[in-house]
């Protein structure tokens, strides 16, 4: 599956495409609650500990797995 991505200093950002392995991506108000350090590694905890999430608009999502390219 391509994933198509705009963000340029991340890490996974090559020319427009995310080249990581895999992604995480959950709500903006659970993205904003979990530490940085989490990513598609501990989905399943996510999930057992918060339950799936549910959003009303693409704007309500975060990508979990940005990690800045410089850092």
């Amino acid at each position: 599956m391509e994933v198509h991505c705009t963000v340029k200093n991340c890490r996974w950002w090559d020319k427009n495409y995310c080249i990581a392995q895999a992604i995480l991506i959950t709500s903006d108000e659970l993205g904003e609650a979990l530490p940085e350090s989490y990513d598609y590694q501990q989905t399943q905890s996510i999930v057992q500990q918060y339950g799936e999430t549910a959003v009303d608009s693409c704007t309500a999502t975060c990508c979990k797995t940005f990690v800045a390219a410089d850092g």
